[in-house]
């Protein structure tokens, strides 16, 4: 049976000698895996990259739906100062999407980050940060306020896995956040470099806590 749907290849990797298994996100089913035949004899092959929106045509009669057709939609320029980032976000989505989650929220959520970076100033590491924290959301694990805690911006807080942000009275805590920061991340206006690595870090643990095996090698390249 054929199938038409839009989506944004993320991954892909060489297969016997003239062929790719390729992943692409959609946003009705998430990550998927298709066979392109005969990448080398492809006349359009070199139009066919990460970070551009597709029509996809293929066959899925078969345990591993190989593509028949492809169609570029929007692509999406941006600084090349921002592709390792590109490609971190790629990672991540290709390592953590699984049944179940919003698949079109995420989508969008992706769609939008693409369409930020062809006009965005900002650094990888706040980039990184906006769309982790929206991601986690979408994953069910959205960072918020410990219950017992009111946000105050005179004092200090860390994270805690299971039960959000808390006061923290030692100031010697190296990953101590103040609240006048933590409110500006809230508010998604936060510029602070050194916030925003202590925050990433916190990001990290919750993703390792929910994939207990996930290895992410694209963070470390920018």
């Amino acid at each position: 049976m054929k199938v038409t749907t839009n989506g944004f290849l993320i991954h892909a990797r060489d297969y016997k000698e003239t062929s790719s298994i390729i992943n692409i996100f959609t946003s009705e089913k998430g990550i998927q895996s298709l066979l392109f035949k005969g990448k080398y004899k492809n006349k359009d092959q070199f139009k066919f990259s990460i970070f551009n929106e597709y029509s996809f045509i293929y066959d899925d009669k078969y345990n591993l739906p190989y593509l028949s057709k492809f169609e570029l939609i929007t692509d999406y320029p941006f600084d090349k100062k921002y592709y390792l980032l590109g490609l971190y976000i790629n990672e991540l989505l290709y390592k953590t999407l699984k049944e179940g989650f919003d698949f079109d929220a995420i989508y969008l959520h992706y769609r939008d980050f693409l369409v930020n970076l062809s006009n965005s100033s900002d650094s990888s590491s706040r980039l990184a940060l906006l769309f982790e924290k929206k991601l986690l959301q979408y994953l069910g694990y959205e960072l918020t306020m410990s219950d017992n805690f009111k946000l105050r911006k005179d004092l200090l807080y860390d994270y805690d896995l299971n039960d959000g942000f808390r006061i923290n009275s030692s100031s010697e805590n190296i990953e101590s956040i103040p609240g006048n920061k933590l409110e500006l991340f809230f508010m998604n206006t936060l510029t602070c470099e050194k916030t925003i690595i202590i925050l990433r870090i916190i990001i990290r643990r919750i993703f390792k806590q929910i994939y207990p095996d996930l290895n992410l090698v694209g963070d470390k390249l920018f």
